[in-house]
């Protein structure tokens, strides 16, 4: 399997510990709960039900473990104590729950709190819900339809990332702020209604939803949809293309930044026409493992880089179809990954300008044999050329090298990588040399062309001053014979 560390970290499932503190074990008075709140343990004290640990606030009880197999409902009270809140991982990987409904006692809600739930099929939110931590409902993949609660201000980090059988929601229209992958994944949603609220959507919000086929932004002064691309009202960010977008397409003239992600979840493109404008692409911008016509990745087979762009984000190419390519002479980074497994890949012109190639940069490209490395590059990655995988196996390119400038950053990375090169500015002088020398020859010709040209002409010369000369004196000896006959 190919690595992807520039790619979209997978957040890890965590386990937690099932057994109660078995000091509380042994202690009989703790195996029910009281009827007072006053009469529960400290807040640090751990109480314990057939189903639930819990631990105390000011305000009611938290729960902050599910201990049970099977969750027919989550208590909005227990013992006349009311719940008031979820903690951090509390059902992590709690698969014996088929339906996520938090009671109106709720207020909050911790990270990771139900991260997992993959038996779970619909989530309800409390409706007085003021905290919800991120990533609180990740992976639950089973979940199709989801109620969020008009009580909370944002959607934060993660909270539905790879929930990848949702098909409806609904975002209330007090939520300001949708953040980074928060419906990451989220393969089955197509539609999505952004409300008149909402200021800001965090990176990869809507990332890699390959069956989003549209963006209800009308009336959300923020956020526009035009031409199959969600954009900023300003149409300066690119925020997310939707699925349905394919062929040849051309990014907006207005647009500055490619954000991450925003069209990996569009393997039908084909061609790609970039203008001056654009001056950053992010990490993943269009990368796709998913297969597109050309079977490979995406079908993105040509890129019409312009004048202007500046710098190439992580992975933001990876898994394309492109066989050449054409980079402009503004381009000063391209960041790890950025052209990694494109497997088609054979030609590629890094300009004068670049100077920094980061890891991994063209790894995984088996047919790109030659790369020539400017002067101005100063750092190179690991890996960046030259290296391929096979049976598993981190290898070399067959027949690679590569032409690079003497004492630059290009020799180190190949000596480094004991890859085949060649000195191009040695071939420079050479040439140089050459050049020089045949302009000497060539002068030194033309010079002594001119010198017998000099030289026959002051011969002509003379000889027409001396026939000159010899024609007056025959005149003048005439002249004298005529006088004298006379």
């Amino acid at each position: 399997m190919i690595p992807t560390r520039w790619r979209i970290k997978k957040m890890k499932l965590k386990k937690i510990t099932a057994a109660v503190l078995g000091a509380f074990m042994t202690i009989p008075s703790l195996t029910a709960f009281v009827s007072n709140a006053d009469d529960l343990a400290g807040p640090t004290d751990v109480i314990a039900d057939g189903s639930f640990q819990y631990s105390k606030v000011d305000e009611g009880l938290i729960i902050t473990k599910c201990i049970a197999d099977l969750i027919t409902e989550i208590p909005d009270v227990q013992n006349g104590v009311r719940i008031v809140g979820i903690g951090d991982e509390a059902f992590a990987g709690c698969d014996g729950i088929a339906e996520i409904i938090i009671p109106d006692t709720v207020k909050s809600i911790g990270n990771n709190a139900f991260l997992g739930c993959t038996g779970a099929k619909k989530i309800k939110l409390s409706k007085n819900l003021e905290t919800l931590g991120e990533n609180a409902f990740a992976g639950c993949s089973k979940v199709e339809s989801v109620e969020i609660s008009a009580s909370i201000g944002e959607i934060p980090a993660g909270t539905f990332r790879k929930c990848d059988r949702l098909k409806e929601v609904v975002i209330p229209d007090n939520i300001t702020k949708i953040g980074d992958y928060a419906f990451y994944q989220c393969t089955s949603l197509s539609e999505v209604k952004l409300p008149d609220s909402l200021v800001s959507i965090g990176d990869m919000a809507f990332g890699e939803m390959l069956s989003i086929n549209s963006f209800d932004a009308e009336g959300c002064g923020a956020f526009v949809c035009e031409d199959n691309m969600l954009m900023d009202a300003h149409k300066s960010e690119v925020i997310c293309g939707v699925s349905k977008l394919e062929g040849a397409i051309a990014i907006p003239s207005t647009v500055t930044l490619v954000r991450a992600g925003a069209f990996s979840a569009c393997p039908g493109i084909t061609e790609l026409t970039i203008p001056g404008s654009v001056k950053k692409i992010e990490y993943g911008a269009f990368a796709s493992q998913t297969l597109g016509a050309a079977g490979i990745g995406s079908s993105l087979a040509k890129i019409n880089f312009s004048e202007g762009i500046e710098y190439i984000g992580e992975g933001a190419f990876s898994f394309s179809s492109v066989e050449s390519l054409l980079l402009p002479s503004t381009l000063n980074e391209i960041a790890a990954g950025a052209f990694s497994a494109n497997y088609k890949l054979n030609r590629i012109v890094i300009p004068e300008g670049v100077e920094i190639i980061g890891e991994s940069a063209f790894m995984y490209c088996p047919e790109l044999k030659n790369v020539s490395i400017p002067k101005s590059v100063k750092t190179i990655g690991a890996n960046a050329f030259g290296f391929t995988a096979s049976e598993g196996q981190l290898v070399k390119v067959e027949d690679f090298s590569m032409s690079v400038v003497s004492g630059t950053a290009g020799e180190k990375y190949a000596k480094s990588s004991s890859l085949d090169y060649t000195i191009s500015d040695k071939n420079i002088k050479r040439i140089a040399f050459i050049v020089i020398s045949v302009g000497l020859i060539a002068a030194a010709v033309v010079f002594g062309i001119v010198l017998m040209a000099r030289a026959k002409k002051r011969a002509s010369s003379g000889a027409k001053k001396a026939n000159a000369l010899a024609k007056e004196q025959e005149e003048e000896a005439n002249y004298e014979k005529i006088v004298g006959d006379d």
